[in-house]
């Protein structure tokens, strides 16, 4: 469990503010990671006045017990972090370190549907990335509905997409494609299993002001089911977004992203036209810049594609710990 040490937590509140302070001042920007310590065990997300404490923990989520004097913990380090920072309010998300054993976040108490310090705002939540809205859900379970560590992947999308066809698979609420489209992309396709991802995903549309449906079209499904489908019936896409989850259950089948990213990639090349690109992620503890690299060049292989160029996007000044790995893959 993690050690709690109120002077230490402090101090490293001070020097994440002070190292920060461009971000913070920026007017079209309140949602970021103000700090992102996962060795020590401890993250903290600003989403406008509202903060989202995780902590990393050797928790057991079927032992109430355990589940239970985590949450202690945490709510005494989100009073801390409360009232230092002048929160409206202080989420708290208990995450055990083997993240792949976690079924239900919620049902194991671990997520508690109220913020554990100051008061609820009304849901969804906007707030503000790149001067790019999105409603957020702080009390959902493990999630929030925007994942912060790819916002410098949205606003590459967003000055890059203009008249492009963009495919967005394991889209969850559509931030990519929406950056895609405020972008001035022709079309935008989204592919995710979770029907309440995409409802949140068509009202991100409209709090941009995008309202043609058929543009920007939303598909529930398994991606690895309809990517074949949308080859053989002849779809095309000129760049493709992958950020799939560590490990996900569809339709009975287990995904591992450190074992089955080559067939992903290459179930996407085949509707990606030459000289298309494909923009990969993977947030996964256990792969590395040099392993991702090896996946998507066994992704390649398996398709009989050969990259262009390569390139791998920066790390965001937010997340100095670098688990999200993104690279840009030109393809013949």
């Amino acid at each position: 469990m993690l050690a709690f040490d109120p002077p230490q937590l402090d101090l490293a509140l001070d020097t994440a503010l002070a190292r920060l302070a461009p971000l913070q001042a920026r007017a079209d920007t309140n949602a970021y990671r103000l700090l992102d310590d996962e060795a020590g065990g401890l993250t903290l997300d600003r989403y406008d006045a509202d903060w989202v404490l995780s902590l990393l923990a050797d928790v057991d989520p079927h032992d109430p017990r355990s589940a239970t004097a985590a949450v202690a913990l945490g709510t005494r380090v989100a009073a801390q972090v409360g009232a230092r920072l002048d929160a409206r309010a202080v989420w708290l998300k208990v995450r055990p370190r083997q993240a792949n054993t976690l079924v239900h976040a919620q049902l194991a108490g671990l997520t508690p549907p109220e913020p554990v310090f100051g008061l609820r705002s009304p849901e969804p939540l906007t707030i503000r990335e790149n001067g790019i809205r999105f409603g957020v859900r702080l009390g959902d379970g493990l999630a929030t509905g925007l994942y912060l560590d790819q916002r410098g992947n949205r606003r590459w999308l967003r000055d890059n997409a203009q008249d492009l066809r963009v495919l967005n698979t394991f889209s969850y609420t559509c931030a990519f494609s929406v950056a895609s489209a405020v972008g001035g992309a022709r079309r935008t396709v989204s592919l995710d299993a979770a029907q309440a991802a995409l409802t949140q995903a068509r009202a991100n549309f409209l709090l941009n002001g995008l309202t043609d449906a058929k543009q920007h079209d939303l598909i529930r499904g398994d991606v690895l089911a309809w990517l074949p489908k949308m080859a053989r019936r002849g779809d095309r896409f000129d760049l493709v977004v992958l950020d799939p989850p560590s490990y996900a259950l569809v339709d009975g089948k287990r995904f591992q992203a450190a074992r089955d990213y080559p067939t992903l990639l290459a179930a996407a090349l085949g509707v990606l036209v030459p000289g298309g690109r494909v923009l990969a992620c993977i947030n996964h503890a256990g792969v590395d810049a040099r392993r991702f690299q090896q996946l998507l060049a066994d992704g390649l292989r398996l398709a009989q594609r050969s990259a262009l160029a390569e390139r791998v996007m920066a790390r965001q000044m937010d997340f100095p710990a670098g688990r999200m790995k993104a690279i840009l893959l030109e393809v013949g």
